[in-house]
């Protein structure tokens, strides 16, 4: 009996290992779970669930491949908080929820924004895209498309083993004769419920993915739309209109800047007044000086040379003799 009891723990040992053996072979949306060496598992538990067989279940149940739809819309508004309701109207009205929401830009310059991630039941998805375009000036939409639907039957089909191996190993617990026995069992047992939880969070993860569709929406407050392959006269009006928009943004900048550094200009223009104000009464003593200092006085009448100063004297000139 007690070598039965070996020879079947043995044989559930190895089943352990196939089921784990599969989690490397699982596609990378399906994420990792534990492997070990692959082992013949048929002769341990007789007839299991296999992956055609999970396909053949699965696909009628779901009317159709298992599909995960992801969609961006661009959009611009002139009408931001207008924009931004009807926009979560739409998601209301279409049964979703915002997953999440980042905000930012002023209202006073008029550059609010929103980039929000918003989940939507798949029979909801189309109507919920068409609606919100509509809040807004689109310029970009993008839709993906990602079936899963490999690996969603790969998983189901492990489980459906690892529930199988969970069964078989609750009967042997059952029929353990010596404390042994029954530790080793556990142990099995153990994994093989750990394997479990991890497909388990792995389908539930697909399936929502699945059941509600993803959909990034960025809001953009403007004040001039974007108008798609414009003509010439829009291109001027839409110049002329940013150039404006840029020359009022430069005038508030600069003030704000002229604000903060006006402390600093204060003290440089009083500093400067002050040196200024010193140079002129330093100008003005040296002309009182030299207006007070009396005249040099003349030695005499100005004789020819003179020009020429003391030491250069113009000197005589010599006429021969008649």
């Amino acid at each position: 009996m007690k070598r039965t009891i070996f020879t079947i723990l043995a044989l559930l040992l190895a089943c352990c290992v196939l089921a784990g053996c599969g989690a490397a072979a699982a596609n990378g949306s399906v994420g990792a779970a534990p492997a070990a060496p692959q082992e013949n598992y048929d002769v341990a538990v007789g007839e299991s669930t296999t992956a055609s067989d999970a396909a053949g279940s699965l696909l009628p149940e779901a009317g159709g491949r298992k599909l995960v739809y992801t969609a961006s819309l661009d959009l611009e508004t002139k009408t931001y908080p207008d924009a931004r309701d009807a926009l979560l109207a739409a998601l209301d009205k279409a049964g979703g929820y915002v997953e999440s929401n980042e905000e930012g830009g002023s209202a006073e310059r008029g550059t609010r924004w929103s980039r929000m991630t918003l989940r939507v039941p798949a029979d909801r998805y189309a109507a919920f895209l068409a609606e919100a375009s509509g809040v807004g000036n689109l310029v970009n939409k993008q839709e993906q498309m990602e079936d899963i639907t490999a690996s969603y039957v790969d998983v189901q089909a492990r489980l459906d083993s690892l529930e199988t191996q969970r069964a078989r190993l609750t009967e042997l617990m059952e029929q353990a004769e010596n404390l042994t026995d029954l530790l080793q069992i556990q142990q099995q047992l153990s994994d093989v419920e750990y394997q479990i939880e991890s497909y388990t969070a792995q389908m539930r993860a697909m399936d929502d993915q699945v059941d509600y569709c993803t959909v990034e929406v960025y809001l953009n407050e403007v004040d001039a739309l974007t108008v798609v392959e414009p003509g010439f006269l829009a291109r001027i009006q839409e110049a002329f209109v940013n150039s404006w928009a840029d020359f009022g943004e430069f005038c508030q900048d600069f003030a704000v800047a002229l604000v903060y550094w006006l402390p600093a200009l204060l003290v440089l223009a009083v500093i400067l007044a002050v040196v200024l104000l010193a140079a002129r009464r330093s100008r003005a003593r040296m002309r009182a000086a030299a207006a007070a200092r009396p005249p040099m006085p003349h030695a005499g009448p100005k004789t020819p040379g003179a020009d020429y100063g003391p030491l250069y004297a113009k000197p005589e000139s010599k006429q021969p003799k008649e």
